[in-house]
């Protein structure tokens, strides 16, 4: 296997008064002790650069961050306990999924990344978890977030579950929104013991997974987050290969 190109949509925020694009390390070390080559991907608005994004990469991982998906994505107003939006890196990462998905290329979304792609398939998403959802789990760990924290059932017969080769799994939780209704053409591959959606992947053969928790930062104690990233670096040294 060579090492597949891995582009990492980044986050944004102020840093010291500036505006600035930046990544957690943990992204970068998953996808480097996995196998793979990491690309820092930041909102660019000209098309071209999308394009070359997409050409100069063998797959995405559209990572999560301290913001929320504009509800206008999926049809519905603002709840009063939306979090702040960041419009420009939501639409650049919807179009390079759209180029992403087109070309076949291996996806995987973490946390806001496995939203995301729910919504582009024209899914929805509680918008706040505590005041929309019955939850029996706190979703937001008081915990620090490298501690696997609560359990989560893998669904047979999915890709998940041969990914992981478990049944069960024990995951980390930092999140205050996720899946409400489950997109076109995906399927649920995990939930929490809440019922709360935590894994969701494509009802086809493309490898287009997302995970509501963060295995980026328990990889190296976990054999089931570890083995996601494990088979999305093959798959997408896979696309390497029949790219022209």
């Amino acid at each position: 296997m060579k090492n597949p190109v891995i582009g990492i949509t980044s986050d944004y925020d102020e840093i010291n008064g500036q505006p600035s694009f930046f990544i957690k390390k943990s992204y970068v070390t998953a996808i480097e002790d996995s196998g793979g080559i990491p690309v820092l991907l930041c909102p660019a608005k000209n098309e071209s650069s999308q394009s070359r994004f997409i050409n100069l990469i063998d797959g995405i991982l559209i990572s999560g961050g301290g913001f929320d998906i504009d509800p206008k994505y999926f049809g519905e107003e603002p709840h009063p306990k939306l979090g702040k939006i960041q419009p420009d890196r939501t639409d650049f990462e919807i179009k390079l999924l759209k180029s992403a998905v087109e070309k076949r290329m291996p996806v995987l979304g973490i946390c806001g990344g496995h939203q995301l792609i729910n919504v582009y398939f024209g899914g929805t998403l509680y918008q706040d978890i505590p005041s929309q959802y019955s939850e029996k789990i706190n979703h937001k760990q008081s915990t620090p977030s490298d501690i696997p924290y609560h359990k989560i059932e893998i669904h047979p017969s999915t890709r998940l579950s041969k990914i992981t080769g478990a049944d069960y799994s024990k995951v980390n939780s930092t999140h205050h929104q996720s899946i409400k209704k489950i997109g076109s053409g995906l399927k649920i591959s995990a939930v929490a013991e809440d019922g709360i959606i935590e894994a969701i992947e494509s009802d086809n053969d493309d490898f287009i997974v997302g995970v509501q928790w963060h295995p980026e930062r328990i990889y190296n104690k976990d054999s089931c987050s570890k083995n996601i990233f494990t088979e999305f670096i093959k798959e997408a040294d896979r696309f390497s290969r029949t790219k022209k």
